[in-house]
């Protein structure tokens, strides 16, 4: 199975799924995390190729994909217009039958306030998509075959609702 992951970070996720036996290809607009991810990855002994690339470059990528995830990352994305972009782009990678993965922050919790648009305790502006908001729009590009909330860890004691939104290809 062939794996992308968005906003990878410091590589966790695609390590294991690596690790699994996937043939995964991870990328994060931040050098940094990238660098920390390719020494995750010696650690693990995992076969991964990071990249450095941006949510805005992934329209120019080639090949397609089984299973395409962002875990916590399409939040960051906050003009409209870049995430329907963004959709595009993951639609394009997708190869038939392929599967998109998606859990953000819902709108349908008041954490770090209200509204569409709120701002971190560090100053980083991330969307928060209601529940009904993300199947709509998920709705124009996938067909969805399951929208629910889920919680997400955040810190000790602290669980986040978020949205947890599993696609298919159409």
């Amino acid at each position: 199975m062939r794996v992308l992951e968005v906003g990878c970070g410091e590589g966790h996720q695609a390590i294991y799924l690596a690790n699994k036996g996937m043939i995964v290809h991870a990328v994060d607009s931040s050098q940094k995390a990238i660098k920390y991810a390719i020494e995750n990855a010696k650690t693990s002994r995992a076969d991964v190729e990071f990249e450095v690339k941006g949510h805005h470059e992934l329209d120019r990528m080639k090949g397609k994909f089984d299973f395409i995830f962002d875990w916590r990352f399409l939040q960051e994305i906050t003009d409209e217009d870049m995430r329907e972009r963004f959709f595009i782009s993951i639609n394009r990678l997708l190869g038939p039958k392929g599967k998109y993965l998606s859990v953000e922050f819902s709108g349908d919790s008041d954490f770090m306030g209200n509204g569409k648009l709120r701002t971190s305790s560090v100053g980083i502006k991330i969307y928060f998509a209601t529940l009904e908001e993300s199947k709509r729009i998920f709705g124009k590009y996938f067909r969805i075959i399951e929208a629910r909330h889920i919680t997400l860890p955040q810190k000790p004691n602290m669980n986040i609702l978020a949205n947890y939104m599993l696609c298919e290809r159409i």
